[in-house]
């Protein structure tokens, strides 16, 4: 009957007793008596679909134009985005919730339906009005349902889905977003993990708004006028660039007969003088590359701030010209005449023009920049081939055709044969490329895929070597497509910006300004800037960095650990969870330090190449550890754990130790029956908040949740005033509760080595003897040798400076000499904010052993 007609995905009247008649003779379904004739109006209303097609607001019944939200109704009236909810009249029912299905059919909607080439996989959207737009979703990427394999399309949303779903919509479509700071809302503890970063970005990049009272409502029901609103917002976004279409006539020169170059050229939006990179693709393919790998390049050389030109070779792609023109030197031409088109375009920094290629492409890339030493200023290769002769099983035999019959049929199994001329067949055999290559004076990066069997990696090696200035990068775990045609896209992103990276060093002499993405709860910085620009940089561990923070800049060098340097030291590294760059300060904080919030500028630049190299390297001990408690000696050792006896502090009173509840290194059990087998009554933790600690697994059931515990949550910077202040909060809750007691932050060696350090030096321990118990620790975790050029190193950078701050004195002889009991007396009176009675309380407590009776 009308089971599947159209009419049912539009808003229609329908007679109440032929639909009842349908649902009981065709469905076999039931209608009770309280729909069979509802209040006598003999109609139902279907109401499905919102209205599409683009109306004029103005006689809409509730759409008031001097509220706050006329002008965003407006605009999705006026653009078809969203329309009526009822057919019979125009309203736009303000204040109606929104479900995941309008949502999703707003963006198809604004993206202007594009058709869908299969259903959706959901299982409940078969029939629905929604099909179509559930379909799109999927297929672009925006939603995989609500992981039942359900799509939920009738489910109301809230503000913080909507966040997550435009803020990965304008990913997908590469809009340019910035991440906002969320912590001035009043409600910020209300966004969940899982929508943080989403409605940052809806936030920075203005998509949504906060509500009255400063809040960010996100788990608020959305209503239609918010809808409206975030969709106008959305619709201001741009993806930072510009893309035409270009036409470049190259006349008849040195034999190649006259050509048109079809291409494509991708430029940053706004004013300024771009550097730019003209693309060159390998054999038989085109402009956009294998599975469309430039055009993904193209879009992210863009945003930052690089321009392109892809364009298709003679007999390839658009071109009208025939392939078996196509040559060595009809790609120099080609090359060199989108150079001259980009230099010639006003936002083009001719001075700034690089040429790059992929396989034959890569070939063709080094024989331009060799031909053309002024216009192309920089080089890269990807999976680059020194010998074209590969691609015949007898190339003498393949050159005679071609000489007799004008060309040789090249075939491949995975696209359509190809004419080789005979000036293919002359240059390739006439040309030396290691030779050309060794007249580039330009900077070249020749990047490959180390599983590459077309071209081997070995190829990438030989061409940084054979360039008077050249470098090869291998992308792991990638093949000569680099991967693009799995679905995985990570190796093409890597292989892209490692070129951004080289790009940008060689043309600015830094890297693109990074902003922070997140900031730790020590201030530790992770910024948004990939690890791969780095590496394309050849900015290498062991390297002096300066870095512009702000208006303030700075040197520091890039390690991998924050104890590569001293305390209270700068150092960048990367991030092993998000593949981005970190900067912090080795116990100290460094977002508060440089004043950094998501729109603070931080930009990184070379300093000086390994000039860190060799400290590095005495530094590096985090390979040195593990988490496997056979590598160690004992459990103690494992755990970090050991009784504190220096100076007048009384044996059995006072331990130190790794987490006895924090499973992330693998220890806590260990330092908690540890703590258990020494009777330990008070714990000091100064790493936890209070809802981290019961939320760890297994807490419930340790001997460490019978204590007393303060979870003090401390950073790390141990001259901020919160730290102090969280430092005698712990001090005196020592003081009130009776012992034994232990000491621990995560790893038992820096917040707790501090603390402990203080409380020996008050109760008269000496500077050795604090200085072994510290590095007692870097002998358990790192194995370091016990009076080693290593140990003493480490000994230096930390816990000497560490006790130079709490004497005030600058050398390690003065400290020698300085009355350390009596310094560490006024530390803990004058910095910690302690009295002079509740020192001598903790004296007492640390110095007057604990009864068998108290630690039974």
């Amino acid at each position: 009957m009308f089971k599947d007609d159209a009419l049912l995905k539009d808003c229609v009247m329908i007679d109440n007793q032929v639909l009842i008649n349908y649902i009981v003779d065709e469905l076999g379904g039931v209608v009770s008596a309280d729909y069979s004739d509802p209040k006598g109006q003999g109609r139902i209303t279907v109401v499905g679909a919102p209205a599409e097609e683009p109306e004029a607001p103005a006689d809409w019944a509730d759409v008031d134009q001097s509220a706050w939200y006329a002008a965003a109704v407006n605009y999705v009236i006026e653009h078809g985005v969203m329309g009526s909810t009822d057919a019979r009249v125009k309203v736009f029912t303000p204040n109606g919730t929104v479900t995941r299905a309008t949502v999703y059919q707003t963006l198809y909607n604004m993206a202007g339906k594009p058709a869908v080439a299969e259903a959706a996989s959901f299982s409940d959207v078969a029939g629905k009005w929604y099909a179509d737009s559930a379909a799109w979703a999927e297929d672009v990427g925006l939603t995989t349902g609500d992981g039942t394999g359900a799509y939920a399309g009738d489910r109301n949303v809230t503000r913080a889905e909507i966040a997550t779903i435009f803020a990965r919509y304008a990913a997908l479509n590469n809009m340019v977003t910035a991440a906002g700071d969320l912590s001035t809302y009043a409600d910020v503890a209300d966004v969940a993990d899982w929508a943080k970063d989403g409605m940052r970005v809806a936030v920075g990049s203005g998509i949504i708004g906060g509500k009255p009272g400063n809040l960010l409502d996100p788990n608020g029901t959305a209503v239609r006028t918010e809808l409206a609103t975030i969709l106008m917002n959305y619709s201001k976004l741009s993806p930072g660039y510009t893309v035409e279409t270009v036409a470049i006539e190259v006349p008849e020169t040195d034999g190649v007969p006259a050509h048109t170059i079809p291409a494509i050229v991708t430029l940053p939006e706004g004013e300024g003088k771009y550097p730019a990179v003209v693309m060159l693709h390998g054999t038989g393919s085109d402009k956009h590359e294998a599975g469309g790998g430039y055009d993904l390049a193209a879009p992210a050389m863009a945003l930052s701030g690089i321009a392109t030109i892809r364009f298709d070779f003679m007999g390839n792609g658009e071109s009208t010209a025939s392939y078996a023109d196509y040559s060595y030197t009809s790609a120099n031409l080609d090359a060199k005449a989108a150079a001259d088109y980009m230099a010639g375009l006003e936002s083009i920094d001719g001075g700034k023009l690089a040429v790059m290629g992929w396989s034959q492409g890569g070939t063709n890339a080094l024989l331009a920049a060799a031909a053309y030493p002024e216009t192309f200023q920089a080089v890269i290769t990807w999976s680059g081939a020194l010998e074209l002769g590969i691609l015949f099983s007898d190339f003498d035999a393949a050159y005679a055709t071609a000489k007799k019959d004008g060309s040789y049929t090249l075939t491949f199994d995975w696209r359509e044969p190809l004419p080789v001329g005979v000036r293919w067949f002359e240059d390739v055999k006439n040309t030396d490329v290691r030779k050309e290559i060794a007249k580039i004076q330009a900077p070249v990066l020749a990047i490959n895929g180390d599983q590459d069997t077309t071209v081997t990696p070995d190829n990438a090696v030989a061409i940084a070597q054979a360039a008077q200035n050249g470098r090869s990068w291998l992308i792991k775990g990638a093949d000569h497509t680099y991967n693009i045609f799995t679905g995985d896209f990570t190796a093409i992103t890597q292989t892209i910006n490692v070129g951004i990276g080289f790009l940008e060093e060689t043309f600015n002499g830094a890297l693109e300004p990074a902003y922070a993405a997140s900031v730790s709860k020590y201030g530790n910085v992770t910024t948004t800037l990939p690890v791969d620009l780095f590496d394309g940089a050849g900015y290498a561990v062991g390297d002096i960095l300066k870095i512009t923070v702000g208006d303030q800049t700075i040197e520091a060098p890039y390690g991998t650990a924050y104890a590569n340097v001293d305390n209270g030291s700068v150092i960048v590294l990367p991030d092993a969870s998000t593949g981005t760059v970190a900067i912090a300060i080795n116990m100290g904080n460094f977002a508060s330090t440089y004043n950094v919030t998501a729109d603070t500028p931080i930009v990184f630049a070379m300093g000086e190449k390994e000039g860190y190299l060799e400290e590095y390297e005495i530094r590096n001990i985090d390979s040195l550890r593990t988490n496997d408690r056979a590598d160690y000696a004992s459990d103690e050792v494992f755990a970090n754990f050991r009784p504190v006896v220096m100076g007048d502090i009384a044996e059995g009173v006072l331990f130190r130790s790794s987490s006895p509840v924090n499973p992330e290194l693998g220890r806590n059990t260990y330092a908690d029956a540890l703590v258990e087998k020494a009777g330990v009554k008070t714990a000091i933790n100064l790493a936890d908040s209070q809802e981290e600690l019961a939320a760890y697994e297994g807490y419930a059931d340790s001997y460490y949740a019978t204590l007393n515990v303060v979870a003090l949550d401390m950073g790390v910077d141990f001259a901020a005033e919160d730290f102090n202040a969280k430092l005698k909060t712990g001090l005196e809750f020592l003081i009130a509760n009776e012992g034994p007691y232990v000491i621990h932050c995560n790893e038992g060696k820096d917040r707790a080595g501090f603390t402990a350090a203080l409380l020996e030096a008050v109760c008269g321990a000496s500077v050795g003897e604090i200085v072994e118990d510290y590095m007692r620790s870097y002998e358990n975790y790192y194995h370091v040798e016990y009076h080693s050029d290593r140990w003493f190193s480490i000994a230096n950078s930390n816990i000497i400076k560490t006790l130079c701050t709490i004497t005030g004195t600058e050398t390690q002889a003065d400290l020698e000499k300085a009355d350390l009991k009596a310094a560490a007396e006024a530390y803990l009176i004058g910095t910690v904010g302690l009295t002079a009675e509740q020192v001598a309380a903790l004296q007492s407590a640390l110095t007057t052993p604990v009864t068998a009776e108290k630690a039974a």
